[in-house]
């Protein structure tokens, strides 16, 4: 598996999506922020209040993306033996990668879950090995490949 890849695309994912919360929030911003002295009445005040809220959301995302970015680009994609961040895990099929926030896609025929370190799941894939079984919320799981 080629993990350099993965990392790239993983970025390049979160770079679009950085990019797409960017340009939404330039085009609210130019289409809806009111000006106070054209406030009329209270339905416009509401409605600046509204636009106000929607662009604050919005900055959070944007920060959350940019340090989910950081967070991809300084963790360590290199080969491991034992699940832990940077480790793709294949567990019943499905490959998961560690220590990313939460997102689903697909590469060379492959669908990869990401999750965090922070994820109930990987409190039971943490430190595993290949072949390793484990019951998580009553359903046994076994690792076929660490990467």
């Amino acid at each position: 598996m080629d993990k350099l890849t993965l990392k790239a695309t993983l970025i390049k994912q979160h770079e679009e999506t950085l990019q797409q919360l960017r340009n939404d929030y330039a085009a609210y911003q130019g289409d809806g922020n009111l000006n106070l002295e054209d406030v009329r009445d209270a339905d416009d005040n509401s409605h600046r209040e509204q636009a106000e809220e929607f662009l604050q959301a919005l900055e959070r995302q944007i920060h959350q993306r940019e340090n989910e970015i950081k967070m991809l680009r300084d963790l360590d994609f290199g080969s491991k033996t034992s699940v832990t961040e940077g480790a793709v895990a294949l567990v019943n099929g499905l490959y998961y990668i560690i220590g990313i926030p939460a997102c689903q896609f697909d590469l060379d025929g492959k669908h990869f879950i990401a999750m965090s370190p922070d994820a109930p799941f990987y409190q039971g894939l943490m430190n595993r090995k290949q072949n390793d079984l484990f019951v998580f919320n009553g359903k046994r799981f076994m690792i076929e490949s660490i990467f």
